[in-house]
């Protein structure tokens, strides 16, 4: 056997067993474990038809190669969730998916955001009644009707200007602010729009809608409890939206009147305090006739 051919049977040989090594140490070695990726869950248990906020989220680690179809991964532009609406109930914990929301920006949202039965009414506002613009979407608040009413002197005396205030509407949820339905997630800037709209039942939406004509309206923000957003199932729990003065709670409900305020409105206030004092009364004698007048003693 020539040496060349001895030479070629020895390299073949030692690249058999090179492989042969290779292919006992792999088998040897443990796979690495699945690279993990975290992906939108539940913080806590979501009713169906609540408005998303950050909050409501959590992430969760889950295997790659067990990732559910669906998957919201974090770093995705999908994993953005706030102000996106569940299309259903979830448990705390459980996974969120694409299908399981509709997002902001898709068509009829605002339909879909709507419970049955509830209507969608907008009234403007400014910074003072809409709370500085930190009212955001998904919020509960109460809305206050602020009047101004002319009242006629008696016996020639100056006409008054008396205010009141009273809740037309209580616990309406705030559906959208201005033209977004979902709060400054990013920068938490504060969203001054010129108009909110409200989610109330039908005879509540008649009321403010009046209450637009008669004064101003205020917003009262409500408590952010976890029961107020939750989407009622029981038939006697009180409704999302109720007309203060036709609550049936039995609670006797009764304007706030200027005078309830203000001493000078009332009447109360004397000479000695700060402020004009009350009209005195005089009592006009002529023969047998009598005749009581006021007189505004601070009158020039």
């Amino acid at each position: 056997m020539s040496s060349v051919l001895k030479l070629a049977l020895i390299l073949l040989a030692a690249a058999a067993l090179a492989l042969l090594a290779r292919g006992w140490f792999v088998s040897r070695t443990p796979e690495p474990p699945p690279q993990a990726l975290r992906i939108r869950a539940a913080a806590a248990a979501l009713p169906a038809g609540l408005l998303l906020r950050e909050g409501d989220l959590e992430w969760r680690a889950v295997a790659a190669d067990r990732l559910p179809k669906g998957a919201l991964a974090e770093g995705t532009a999908g994993s953005e969730l706030h102000g996106a609406l569940m299309r259903g109930a979830k448990p705390a914990g459980a996974l969120i998916l694409e299908g399981d929301v509709i997002r902001p920006d898709a068509p009829g949202f605002l339909a879909a955001a709507l419970k049955p039965g509830m209507r969608a009414v907008s009234v403007p506002v400014n910074d003072v009644s809409g709370n500085a613009g930190l009212i955001q979407p998904g919020d509960f608040v109460d809305i206050i009707l602020t009047q101004k009413l002319s009242q006629a002197g008696k016996n020639g005396a100056r006409a008054t200007t008396l205010v009141v205030s009273e809740t037309v509407v209580e616990r309406v949820r705030i559906i959208a602010v201005g033209s977004r339905f979902q709060g400054n997630a990013q920068d938490n800037k504060p969203s001054r729009a010129r108009t909110i709209t409200f989610e109330v039942a039908p005879r509540a939406a008649e009321a403010v809608t009046v209450a637009t004509q008669l004064g101003s309206l205020s917003m009262a923000l409500r408590s952010f409890a976890v029961e107020e957003r939750e989407a009622r199932a029981d038939a006697q729990a009180p409704a999302a939206s109720v007309v203060a003065w036709d609550s049936a709670s039995g609670e006797e409900r009764r304007p706030v009147w200027g005078g309830d305020v203000s001493r000078v409105l009332d009447g109360t206030a004397t000479e000695n305090s700060q402020g004009p004092a009350a009209p005195r009364r005089v009592l006009i004698l002529r023969g047998s006739q009598r005749q009581q007048q006021e007189f505004d003693t601070h009158a020039r």
